[in-house]
């Protein structure tokens, strides 16, 4: 039975860094996933403007996306917040609420509360507000936290993405406007290894890791 899940990026290249593996899982399950990119980070143009830097990483997002086996014009949102103030303010909380009471997602994808970017924490606050309305309890998604800048302490749930690795590389590599400052490929391949080798081996040589947003629980399956 197909579910349907809910990706939240701050910026884009996040989804595939943090969940890209977890996100091809679920496009062949016959999952939908709906990605939210909070910002389209334009502070990361590297000496472009921040126009241009709009246009060139949404552009990668989509190509990303392709690669994973979304449809970009379906599957992606670009909510365009300014970039490195994101806020979990009272609209922005409101915005992604509709868009669990829509969706209804078994699911919800997010950066985890300790990275140490402030964008990531500042999503991680709005999902845990956003979803902690939602009534009854029992209809509540599981909210699953990735890592992207800073390892997480606490491994709820462990994804052996042996499989998928070869498209999630792809995906990161897709984003060639960040990828020429920060070897995102080559570091993300050793976190993946290293979560594998240390957490879902001998089944698997490469693994995503999350953790659960307290007062979420439902499951994976």
């Amino acid at each position: 039975m197909s579910r349907t899940v809910l990706v939240i990026s701050p910026h884009p290249d996040d989804e595939a860094i943090g969940c890209g593996g977890t996100i091809r899982r679920h496009v062949l399950a016959g999952d939908r996933v709906r990605v939210v990119f909070l910002t389209s980070g334009e502070k990361g143009g590297h000496g472009r403007s921040a126009d241009e830097t709009v246009r060139v990483r949404e552009r990668e997002a989509r190509a990303a996306a392709v690669i994973l086996g979304l449809d970009p014009a379906r599957d992606l949102e670009f909510w365009r917040l300014p970039d490195g103030a994101v806020r979990a303010t009272a609209s922005a909380v409101a915005r992604l609420r509709a868009l669990v009471i829509d969706l209804r997602p078994a699911t919800v994808y997010v950066p985890h509360d300790a990275e140490s970017h402030p964008d990531h924490r500042a999503a991680a606050r709005m999902v845990g507000r956003a979803v902690s309305a939602a009534r009854p309890k029992a209809a509540r998604p599981d909210v699953l936290m990735y890592e992207v800048w800073t390892p997480t302490a606490r491994l709820d749930h462990i994804e052996d993405v042996t499989a998928h690795m070869p498209a999630k590389l792809r995906a990161i590599r897709a984003y060639k406007s960040q990828c020429a400052v920060v070897d995102f490929v080559e570091a993300m391949k050793g976190l993946a290894r290293y979560r594998g080798e240390m957490h879902s081996w001998p089944e698997g040589e490469y693994a995503e890791v999350f953790t659960r947003l307290s007062g979420s629980g439902r499951k994976m399956r």
